[in-house]
């Protein structure tokens, strides 16, 4: 007897088949923010991590000298000076990069080995392999905004001439990170001020710069009496590169230390324009690509993550190690 249903063609319909195709791009859509969140979550960490062993190399530079180093130092009067991140490689498994006072007769020459030589200039040729060499340690995985004269870890051929010049400060590895050189005294931005309405006097970080030629010239550690996890040493500042014959962003020169204050009376000291943040020479903020903040290093080694809307005596009493202000990281 024959039956009376009649059998359904096997597989799906078309539209069935949309259906699951739109549910699955719509479980693909939910998830996609999850793991860009996750992955954000990781670099963030790899950086705190970074800053973490700069700082602990730099512990141990401290108490092994009884100071940190200054945040430059001009091995001669006219070159170029050398940054507070070359002092201490050794302790950031980089003793091939280590600094070296050995004699130099040209350094028009490249030399044979990977050190840094503070008797041949900073930009010279015979400087160029060490200034080439990136640091993994002083990059942020998070980094994606970068400036122009930049190329991802370093900097590019910016007069495009079609030659990677060191005299130029062509070919040399950045750093995303800043030495915390202190507040910008008062007598040049009258914006910042302490607490009690007292002016900040130069030179009232443990980075500091100015006109140092020895490392004896670096802040001890009694020196900073507002307390090592009160006082800032390191901060992030990714992205910099080079700006006129300026090598703001390059790992081994000096202008990677910077005082907490823009030139702006009204740029965020967290995350302000890049513009801001890239383009200044010594008085600049923290910037990061990490959302709503930015990371810091304090001189006990612990590792803090500042928001954007950070109130501006918070982040310039961290900043300053000798002033007394009654501030901590977490606030």
């Amino acid at each position: 007897m024959p039956s009376s249903f009649t059998r359904r063609p096997g597989g799906f319909s078309l539209v069935e088949l949309l259906v699951v195709v739109a549910i699955i791009a719509s479980l693909i859509g939910m998830l996609l923010p999850s793991v860009q969140s996750a992955r954000e979550a990781s670099r963030r960490l790899s950086c705190q991590n970074n800053l973490k062993q700069i700082g602990m190399a730099m512990a141990i530079f401290a108490d092994a000298r009884g100071r940190y180093p200054p945040g430059q130092l001009q091995p001669r009067v006219g070159w170029k000076y050398i940054s507070w991140s070359a002092f201490f490689l050794e302790y950031l498994d980089q003793r091939q990069l280590q600094v070296t006072w050995e004699p130099v007769v040209d350094d028009a020459i490249a030399s044979a080995d990977s050190r840094l030589y503070l008797s041949a200039k900073l930009n010279s040729p015979f400087n160029a392999r060490a200034t080439a060499t990136a640091v993994p340690t002083y990059l942020c995985p998070s980094t994606s905004r970068t400036h122009d004269s930049r190329s991802g870890a370093r900097t590019k051929d910016i007069n495009g001439d079609g030659v990677t010049s060191p005299i130029d400060l062509e070919g040399m590895a950045c750093i995303d990170y800043a030495g915390c050189a202190g507040v910008t005294p008062t007598s040049i931005r009258s914006r910042y001020k302490q607490p009690n309405g007292a002016a900040y006097a130069a030179k009232n970080g443990v980075l500091v710069n100015g006109a140092n030629t020895s490392l004896a010239d670096g802040v001890r550690l009694r020196q900073i009496t507002d307390g090592l996890s009160k006082t800032m040493l390191l901060f992030e500042l990714t992205g910099r590169g080079v700006v006129g014959t300026n090598g703001h962003g390059i790992w081994a020169s000096a202008l990677n230390c910077t005082s907490i204050g823009p030139n702006s009376s009204t740029a965020p000291l967290v995350n302000p324009p890049q513009e801001e943040a890239w383009d200044d020479d010594s008085y600049g903020a923290l910037f990061s690509d990490h959302r709503g903040g930015a990371n810091l290093a304090m001189c006990d080694g612990s590792v803090h993550f500042i928001r954007d809307d950070v109130e501006i005596g918070v982040l310039t009493g961290l900043a300053s190690r000798n002033c007394s202000e009654i501030v901590s990281p977490t606030e």
